[in-house]
């Protein structure tokens, strides 16, 4: 997914375009999925200035990657990147294109999940203290019931497909969460620390 307009970064270039050493970080994640074998690569571009968007990231992925026109929330988008999947077969993963740093192992492994059981998705154990906001109240929560959720998240391609023809809004948290509407049990696998998002300017600092 490299639709998002990156507002929360400072800067006039969507974050997954922001070139470091010369490459859009979405060249990077590109070529973590691109030594896996056996995977058909799609990129889901932004809605706004695709054809400018395609031209420029068309330099940095190979001819057999599908770049799909985004559209104007992240659910758009998902549906029209997994439409741009002709088959109901198989699997298909669907990751943060501004999460460069995973390593080739875990997208491994999660397929690998996926394939046995259905669905993978990685998570991260939380290090900090957790409170429950309600109102203008707050409550202390035990850290060790929750976690932290990250992409690339692998799905059965039917099941994907029932659960986004499901969906009438923006509400929801990922896609994950629509499948499990389904009544179909997420397959947690632990992910890793430096699969971080990037977000704001101060991520960048882990290209160092």
């Amino acid at each position: 997914m490299a639709a998002g307009s990156g507002e929360r970064m400072d800067s006039k270039v969507p974050k997954q375009f922001l070139e470091i050493n010369n490459q859009p970080i979405l060249a990077y994640t590109f070529k973590k999925f691109k030594k896996v074998k056996n995977l058909n690569i799609h990129i889901v571009l932004p809605h706004d200035g695709f054809d400018n968007w395609k031209k420029y990231i068309s330099k940095y992925v190979d001819k057999e990657t599908i770049l799909v026109r985004g559209g104007s929330h992240r659910n758009i988008s998902v549906r029209n990147g997994v439409d741009s999947i002709t088959t109901n077969k198989g699997l298909i993963g669907i990751h943060d294109a501004v999460r460069p740093f995973l390593s080739i192992n875990l997208i491994r492994e999660l397929f690998l999940e996926a394939e046995k059981n259905g669905n993978a998705v990685p998570y991260t154990k939380s290090t900090n203290s957790i409170r429950r906001i309600d109102g203008e109240r707050n409550f202390a929560v035990e850290r060790s019931e929750y976690v932290q959720i990250q992409t690339p998240q692998i799905f059965d391609a039917k099941t994907l497909k029932k659960s986004l023809e499901r969906i009438d809004n923006n509400n929801y948290n990922d896609e994950a969460s629509l499948i499990e509407e389904l009544g179909v049990k997420i397959n947690l696998v632990e992910g890793e620390e430096n699969n971080i998002k990037i977000t704001t300017e101060k991520d960048l600092k882990y290209f160092d």
